[in-house]
């Protein structure tokens, strides 16, 4: 019984430095020594009821397991600091082509975790090198399993299963709709059999009159944001008749926008453009498991993320979104969207056509391309754009998504043109920003020889942070990001405008509907977003529920991802 002694309090270790790595020195942390253990007996109590060898390859194994699950869980917890979610295990599409942002992830410490197995398989190879047991793994000799002692075991198991089962339940009772807490409250472990039970009882759900009438009145509430300010009203249909490209830029974070480290533009293209560009720079990434997959969630169909999981993965056929591709569909738009990966990452695939998009250019339908980084290189992402556009029909609208400057941020050293020291994150980064920079400057130049960059609007609009969301905090030598990405609308020949009002991801959607001077009755009580143009703030809410000081309508900001989680999970759209 010491080996299953030694394994739990192992356990119990790992499942702090999870927590630890999520809320950083939070003294709530250490209550993860208790909130751990019941699961953590649950899963070793079985070993009670066994002997020798059995129960040895019993105790290691489990020890295996929930060891590579709190791995994992340390990864993500660096990349995103939340848990990874069960979810996302079970559909491989989410995880295609990411071996290296996960190395990326890992540190040399990192098999520190697994001393525990390394000195549990020396002693057990030792041993059985000499024939023998170590001492603390001997049993006391006594009859050959005699009915009382195993009567005893069975006794034994199920007062822990009981008790164990009982405790878990009042810490569910303790934990809230809070992910970082309920790390605490339930342990890591523990909020994974929570997700899982969740999964079970939710998918595929129905709401009950209560649920339905509390979704209903959130989105009539949240309608009351879509009017413009007098200040702003000049901009109300300034892109009407435009064609419009929408570029989701990987991993863009606000304060790459016009930094010059050592005297070097990091973004000399986009630098450019913003006297002629509408500049929202307090916008805030909202993105949560589903990282870039949430990114377009928000942005395109203007829903919040689920609490866990991805949208994507979890409900890819949920129909209905009152979507920018649809919308743009009512003003004569033909909605294309073009990824320089493969089109099945994040089921793309299956979750376009329900957002309204009439065509699909993955990279396995790219003329040409050369390998760079998650996908081909960007530079072929925008030459296939341009060669869709010579195919299109004004006013076009094409939603082009970048993959160079994704997580590990590795770029040849011939395509490097940065002079920055080290080979920091933020460094590597900053490289990979600058070439996808200069492809979308070689992209408006090709749409000014075709005659069309006049009557065009570019959106820059960042899917994710970047260093401040991956990378160890001593390689973040960029500071004053404060969780933003960029949102650029530039217009070429139309004068520029800073607009400083905080709000999220989620006000792409409606922000931009505004611009190109669609009725906002058509999709007012469908998106959970606000118009950036209004004498209002915008959604200023971050990923984990918290509203930022100053922003208007509170409660209904703190209800929001509530909200969405009843609203996806039981396709209300479609409804």
């Amino acid at each position: 019984m010491r080996l299953v002694a030694l394994v739990a309090a192992a356990l119990v270790a790992k499942s702090i430095v999870v927590a630890w790595t999520i809320l950083g020195a939070d003294p709530w942390v250490a209550l993860v020594a208790v909130s751990a253990v019941p699961l953590i007996a649950l899963v070793l109590c079985p070993a009670v009821l066994l002997r020798g060898r059995g129960r040895t390859a019993y105790v290691i194994g489990a020890d295996v397991v929930v060891s590579l699950l709190l791995f994992a869980d340390l990864l993500s917890a660096r990349a995103s600091g939340r848990l990874l979610s069960l979810q996302l295990l079970s559909q491989p599409s989410g995880f295609e082509g990411m071996g290296s942002s996960v190395l990326a992830m890992m540190r040399w410490w990192d098999v520190l975790l697994f001393a525990d197995l390394l000195v549990l398989g020396a002693v057990a190879i030792s041993a059985r090198l000499r024939g023998a047991r170590p001492p603390w793994l001997r049993e006391t000799p006594g009859p050959d399993a005699p009915r009382r002692r195993q009567v005893a075991r069975v006794r034994t198991v199920a007062l822990i299963v009981v008790g164990c089962l009982a405790a878990f339940a009042l810490q569910i009772t303790a934990q809230t709709s809070d992910p970082q807490f309920r790390v605490v409250a339930l342990s890591p472990l523990g909020a994974h059999a929570y997700e899982g039970y969740t999964e079970l009882v939710d998918t595929n759900a129905v709401l009950n009159a209560q649920e339905r009438d509390r979704v209903d009145d959130w989105f009539a509430a949240n309608a009351q944001f879509h009017q413009a300010s007098p200040e702003h009203e000049d901009l109300v249909g300034v892109l009407e008749g435009r064609d419009i490209y929408v570029v989701q830029f990987e991993s863009l974070e606000q304060v790459a926008i016009g930094a010059a480290p050592y005297g070097q533009e990091v973004t000399p293209t986009i630098n450019s453009w913003l006297e002629e560009s509408l500049v929202f720079d307090h916008v805030l990434a909202q993105v949560r498991d589903g990282s870039s997959s949430d990114g377009e969630l928000l942005m395109l169909a203007g829903v919040y993320p689920l609490e866990t999981g991805a949208a994507y993965l979890r409900f890819p056929d949920n129909d209905g979104y009152t979507s920018l591709p649809r919308l743009l569909s009512t003003q004569g738009y033909e909605p294309i969207a073009l990824h320089n990966d493969t089109e099945t990452f994040w089921n793309r695939d299956r979750v376009y056509p329900h957002l309204g998009f009439e065509r699909y250019i993955g990279q396995e339908h790219f003329d040409e391309g050369t390998p760079l980084g998650l996908g081909l290189a960007d530079t072929d992402l925008f030459d296939q754009a341009l060669r869709e556009i010579d195919e299109m029909d004004a006013p076009r609208f094409a939603h082009l998504i970048t993959t160079t400057s994704h997580l590990p941020w590795e770029l040849p050293e011939e395509l490097q043109e940065l002079d920055l020291p080290g080979d920091d994150a933020t460094s590597n980064y900053l490289q990979t920003v600058h070439y996808t920079d200069a492809a979308l400057g070689e992209f408006a130049a090709g749409l000014e020889e075709r005659g069309l960059l006049e009557q065009s609007a570019i959106v820059v609009v960042g899917d994710h942070e970047g260093p401040h969301r991956y990378a160890p905090e001593d390689e973040q030598w960029m500071d004053g990001n404060a969780g933003r990405v960029p949102f650029i609308v530039y217009v070429p020949g139309e004068d520029g405008r800073r607009i400083s009002t905080s709000g999220g991801q989620i006000d792409v959607l409606p922000t931009l509907a505004q611009l190109v001077g669609i009725n906002s009755e058509l999709y007012a009580e469908g998106v959970m977003g606000r118009t950036l143009l209004g004498s209002h703030s915008g959604s200023a809410v971050t990923p984990d529920g918290e509203v930022l000081t100053g922003a208007d309508g509170i409660e209904q900001l703190q209800l929001a991802y509530e909200i969405a989680d009843l609203a996806i999970t039981s396709d209300w759209f479609a409804q």
